[in-house]
């Protein structure tokens, strides 16, 4: 486990020195926080939760900072390098498995609890937020390339991490293809449980369940799955690769991400469409 916490302790190190940068170029101009805020038009919060970590700026905000701050060039040209690294997070599965593969289910728990809306779409599986319990099971053990021994413990964790469904204050949208319903493990005996959890949680009026049936014409690859945590002051995409989760918070990439999820919706069935598809599918079987 050792490279995976360095690797973890890298990627904190880089967006720890972006703020610190953009701290002392604060302090060396004169300015308070709150000054610092008016000559931006931000609030006070957000400049102080850029200096501790807490929120990665967008390489505008970078750049407005340094030029409020009237930072030198050399300032510019490594804020501008640390901004770029510092909007991607890319890490691999041993670092976010370090602690065991329960653990790794707080980071996208807190962002899903942090979140006013969630986006999702997945063309490969049905995402963690609506599996039963023995297709997460499977899911987590046929994912656990770095030979974890806690999968009943992240089983339970990720059952834990779905009660957020049950707050109306938040939204879920997901779009999942036709090959997301039809795929599993081991043996398709998981997936009427499967299917029947799915039509239970689209009932709530806070939970949109859309289907993109095979064939149906979309115009744009779908190459990987992603959610879209609409998180105040920071979106995040996480983008799952087979060796690396990645993290997204440029709001240029974070646009693209919700423009790509709009049009899933479009083309995808309706809800009450897809909630037929999914009986269908079961009545089949």
């Amino acid at each position: 486990m050792e490279d995976g916490v360095q690797e973890g302790k890298r990627e904190d190190g880089a967006r720890q020195e972006l703020a610190s940068l953009l701290r002392t170029s604060r302090l060396d101009r004169g300015l308070s926080g709150q000054e610092l805020a008016d000559r931006l038009g931000w609030s006070q919060s957000k400049v102080s939760k850029v200096e501790n970590g807490r929120t990665r700026p967008s390489s505008s905000d970078v750049r407005a900072w340094l030029e409020a701050c009237h930072a030198s060039g050399e300032v510019f040209r490594h804020g501008d390098e640390l901004a770029e690294g510092a909007l991607v997070e890319s890490r691999h599965w041993r670092a976010v498995h370090a602690k065991g593969l329960g653990p790794g289910q707080g980071g996208v728990g807190g962002l899903e609890r942090r979140a006013e809306i969630v986006r999702s779409f997945q063309p490969s599986l049905v995402p963690g937020l609506l599996q039963t319990a023995e297709y997460a099971r499977q899911v987590l053990s046929a994912a656990n390339i770095s030979g974890q021994a806690d999968v009943p413990e992240a089983v339970a964790a990720r059952m834990r991490r779905q009660e957020v469904l049950y707050q109306a204050d938040r939204s879920f949208e997901f779009v999942l293809t036709e090959g997301a319903l039809l795929w599993h493990p081991h043996g398709g005996d998981i997936l009427p449980a499967q299917w029947d959890r799915l039509l239970s949680i689209a009932t709530l009026t806070n939970v949109a369940l859309r289907v993109l049936p095979q064939g149906r014409p979309f115009g744009h690859l779908q190459s990987n799955g992603f959610l879209l945590f609409e998180v105040p002051d920071e979106p995040t995409v996480i983008v799952e690769t087979f060796t690396r989760e990645l993290r997204l918070t440029d709001p240029d990439e974070v646009a693209q991400y919700r423009d790509i999820h709009t049009r899933l919706i479009d083309h995808a069935l309706s809800e009450d469409d897809s909630r037929a598809f999914i009986q269908d599918l079961a009545a089949r079987l």
